[in-house]
């Protein structure tokens, strides 16, 4: 049923042409307007303010979030659904009821999606919910990219339902993208290896924000990481952003997960050592090594390995017990203070570099002057 308010309202037919009009115009618009009036209090009268009162008498939060994130895509729905009324009731052109009522339902359609989008922000992904679900382990960093992903998706299945109600030709629409994403991805190819080389960090989990690592390229500490790139605080204390896709392809060593770390020696004596110092020598040594609670026994090598030009050469292979190069660095401190107090005790001397110089006379040649061979 249509209103003609020529019919409703008489006294219009005494004022002029263009008031006529301008109150014909006017009206439908008063009309919508306390239309979604009238439909917003009674949506928050009768229906929100008892389900408010409902769901706060619920031991959980999440049907209260639910219920907020909801009332602004309802509000969105109410003025689609006025559009529809006003354009039904009013004696309005072909072409103005069909766009009104196309608009009407594009608003209902996007009320709806606009709804699960806003649930689906309070639901979200959560790791426990979806293993239990799916039996798929999500990592925690992965969550804000997945999240930002389906919600992207959503909202794109929402504008192409929106987009067939306005006539357009969807399809054509989608080709049209699909030349232009070609030319976009062509151009973006190292962004989209980026975030795919995000996604492999992110799922491998080779490294994570404050362990140190090295790379061919940089070695230093993780800051953070980003959905293009890392940023990796090097020695120097100078902050690097190295690209994910370079990372993914390189080879990271995690210093950071190393539960022990290798203590490698070679200590250098003199020739003047004996055999039997030697010998308690490397024994006092590894005996030293095994009764250190910080050193694996099993790791321990303590040899007389090689005789040098200059020195006689002992190699000490263990590893520590501990992953902070502070607390290495503390612990190979005394040990190395323990094998001089060794070497003091047996009276073995460590060697340097060094060479002996030997001179010989020539045939013939008169022998060297004692007292320039003894001169300063």
């Amino acid at each position: 049923m249509e209103i003609d308010l020529r019919e409703w309202l008489p006294f219009l037919a005494e004022l002029p042409e263009f008031a006529q009009r301008l109150l014909l115009d006017f009206f439908p618009f008063l009309f919508a307007a306390l239309v979604i009036l009238l439909l917003r209090w009674l949506l928050t009268r009768l229906l929100l303010s008892p389900l408010r009162i409902a769901v706060s008498r619920t031991a959980t939060q999440l049907d209260d979030n639910l219920l907020e994130a909801c009332i602004s895509p309802l509000r969105v729905a109410v003025v689609g659904f006025s559009l529809i009324l006003v354009a039904s009731l009013f004696s309005f052109s072909a072409e103005v009821v069909q766009i009104a009522q196309a608009v009407g339902r594009s608003l209902l359609i996007g009320a709806v999606f606009f709804a699960i989008i806003r649930a689906f922000e309070v639901v979200s992904l959560q790791p426990a919910s979806f293993e239990r679900l799916t039996g798929i382990a999500i990592p925690e960093r992965l969550l804000p990219f997945l999240n930002t992903l389906v919600k992207f998706l959503i909202l794109a299945l929402g504008a192409i339902f929106i987009l067939q109600e306005l006539r357009f030709d969807v399809a054509a629409l989608i080709a049209s993208l699909g030349v232009v994403g070609i030319g976009i991805s062509l151009a973006s190819q190292n962004t989209v290896s980026n975030m795919f080389g995000f996604a492999a960090i992110v799922s491998d989990n080779p490294f994570k924000v404050g362990d140190f690592i090295r790379t061919p390229a940089v070695t230093g500490i993780v800051e953070s990481v980003g959905v293009r790139a890392t940023r990796i605080r090097q020695l120097d204390q100078a902050l690097v952003f190295v690209p994910n896709n370079l990372l993914t392809d390189a080879i990271v060593v995690n210093l950071s997960r190393m539960q022990k770390r290798r203590l490698d020696l070679t200590l250098a004596f003199t020739y003047s050592t004996t055999s039997e110092q030697m010998r308690a020598l490397v024994e006092e040594i590894r005996a030293m090594l095994q009764s250190q609670e910080t050193i694996a026994p099993e790791s321990i090598l303590v040899h007389f390995v090689d005789m040098n030009a200059s020195s006689l050469d002992v190699r000490i292979i263990s590893q520590v017990l501990t992953s902070d190069f502070r607390e290495f660095t503390a612990r190979k401190e005394a040990l190395l203070l323990e094998i001089m107090g060794i070497a003091e005790r047996l009276n073995v001397s460590f060697a340097f570099p060094s060479q002996s110089l030997y001179i010989e006379s020539l045939p013939g040649a008169p022998p060297p002057d004692k007292a320039d061979l003894e001169a300063p």
